[in-house]
């Protein structure tokens, strides 16, 4: 009887675990979403609270901090995202449900970009890029982990290369394509899929790096199965990501040495992507939006030691800490909800304080508007973060998905049924009994 007892509360401990590992609803890791309002709040600060001073073009340090770093956050738990998503059809061994599952979130994110930017914000919209970024990770959805590390390390030196020569082949010099595209980009369709791929600010051949290295963060995860595990897997994956930002500070800090001081001043200046399209010195910058190998290893490095740490402090986190935190992870739980939200409100204050959309200002506007609090504040970012705050609680209190984060869902299980009705009907005219049972 003891030893039957002991077991029990064995197993009972055991699914305790578990359940901690999974989240409350929908089987969420806790660190995720703390990470996924991490990441909100530095895209939040960049945003709307990048300068101290708009005249000198000084910049806040807290926001300062998140340059570069937030949406490179955002890109790598999109890479976790899309394995955690497909982890039940790959388990039943649904290749190609789970390809298209990834496909349909894809084009989703494409749709709601595409309408955002009709709104012509003043911040540049990453969804489209996104989205492109998911068509092409569905392919490596089912790689194997040493073929996704091999692509990883060499689009890590590659990708910005290929950038590079594809601006400097395009004559287009420091001009950045498809910055901010919507619906009507979609009448000039080069110029459209060459910045989405190359020449834009979020080109998607350097941005894929992002997306492997999230895959790769996604596996490690699932292979816990209890607290104790992903307590290692998290104190694994912090020494990676450390290594990593380790490497890119010290590999920049040589290559500028070696250059001299003046030249590492200047190639940190084009913050445009990728790699400036004039001199091949500027693929050895390090600043953010570099869109360089020094700025790859260094941000991929503080997404991964942000994941891992917060992942980790998931995992010691009290029930009373995740009640107070409730609002937080809510938000974190709704990232494509709080961020579009974001997107209309910093769009509609400009509206109605202007009259005009963001990219519709003229220099005689700017002139005449001086230095608006909408762009650079402490105030209003806080005001943001409120705003995803109230969007992260109610859907707690309601027990719901970010209505964004259901129609991707949706758009992902409807795409996902294109295989999954062939195989249904391969099985019935296999056996035309299972039709009358």
């Amino acid at each position: 009887m003891r030893v039957e007892g002991s077991n029990r509360l064995v197993a009972r401990s055991r699914g305790r675990e578990r359940r901690m590992i999974d989240g409350m609803p929908g089987r969420r890791i806790v660190g995720l979403d703390l990470a996924r309002f991490v990441a909100i709040v530095g895209m939040l600060a960049t945003h709307v609270w990048l300068y101290a001073d708009l005249a000198t073009g000084e910049q806040a340090w807290f926001s300062g901090q998140f340059r570069g770093r937030a949406s490179a956050l955002f890109a790598v738990l999109a890479g976790v995202g899309i394995v955690l998503s497909t982890r039940t059809p790959l388990r039943q061994g649904k290749r190609m449900s789970a390809r298209w599952m990834v496909v349909g979130r894809g084009a989703a994110l494409i749709v709601i970009g595409l309408t955002l930017d009709l709104l012509q914000p003043p911040m540049l919209v990453i969804l489209v890029s996104y989205g492109v970024m998911f068509w092409v990770l569905a392919v490596a959805l089912t790689w194997r982990r040493r073929v996704l590390v091999v692509v990883g390390v060499v689009s890590v030196v590659a990708a910005p290369v290929l950038a590079y020569f594809v601006a400097l082949w395009s004559r287009i010099g420091d001009v950045t394509e498809a910055d901010n595209p919507s619906w009507f980009n979609l009448a000039d369709p080069l110029p459209l899929l060459r910045g989405l791929l190359f020449t834009g600010i979020y080109p998607v051949t350097i941005w894929l790096v992002y997306g492997v290295a999230g895959m790769l963060l996604g596996r490690s995860l699932l292979r816990a199965q209890s607290v104790p595990e992903l307590r290692v897997v998290a104190v694994r994956l912090l020494a990676i990501g450390a290594g990593v930002w380790a490497l890119g500070v010290v590999a920049a800090t040589v290559a500028h040495h070696a250059l001299g001081g003046i030249y590492a001043v200047v190639i940190d200046r084009g913050r445009i992507g990728r790699p400036l399209g004039d001199t091949p010195i500027y693929l050895l910058g390090a600043g953010p939006h570099n869109g360089t190998t020094f700025d790859l290893l260094l941000t991929i490095g503080f997404a991964v030691t942000t994941i891992a740490l917060l992942v980790l402090l998931g995992t010691v986190l009290s029930p009373f800490a995740l009640r107070m935190l409730s609002p937080v992870t809510g938000a974190g739980s709704a990232p494509l909800t709080v961020y579009s939200a974001h997107v209309v409100l910093v769009s509609s204050v400009v509206i109605l304080l202007t009259g005009k959309p963001y990219g519709a200002l003229t220099d005689r506007d700017w002139a005449a508007i001086g230095t608006p609090w909408w762009i650079s504040s402490g105030v209003f970012f806080a005001a943001n973060v409120v705003l995803a705050l109230v969007i992260g609680a109610t859907l707690v209190l309601l027990a719901r998905r970010g209505p964004l984060e259901a129609f991707v869902i949706w758009a992902g299980r409807k795409t996902a049924r294109v295989d999954g009705s062939e195989n249904s009907a391969m099985l019935l005219r296999s056996n035309p009994d299972r039709q009358t049972r």
